[in-house]
């Protein structure tokens, strides 16, 4: 499954926060969004103007292997990303009393 780090580049060795864990439903629908460039099979380096960027890791190309095994880096600041994982999370998880989206 794919998976959301959060990076804030001050850390030594800074590999990001885990934010998120992703189907590969939510994660079509993000890369539909939002752009990513491939950073290679190590997590991308961080320095101190990568502050407050976000990565993506592909574990496994997909369900049919479209993407490579990897990191991603996205184009996308992460405000904008952190409103679209919030709105994906809610999405899962209702208020009581409402119903899950179709």
């Amino acid at each position: 499954m794919p998976n959301i780090y959060y990076c804030n580049g001050l850390g030594n060795n800074d590999l990001g926060i885990l934010r998120a864990v992703l189907s590969w439903e939510e994660c079509a629908k993000l890369l539909q969004q939002f752009s990513v460039q491939y950073a290679g099979l190590q997590f991308p380096t961080m320095t101190q103007q990568d502050q407050g960027s976000a990565v993506l890791n592909m574990l496994k190309g997909g369900p049919d292997d479209t993407w490579r095994v990897g990191f991603y880096s996205f184009d996308a600041d992460l405000p904008q990303i952190e409103e679209w994982v919030q709105t994906c999370v809610a999405s899962r998880n209702p208020l009581p009393g409402q119903k899950l989206a179709d």
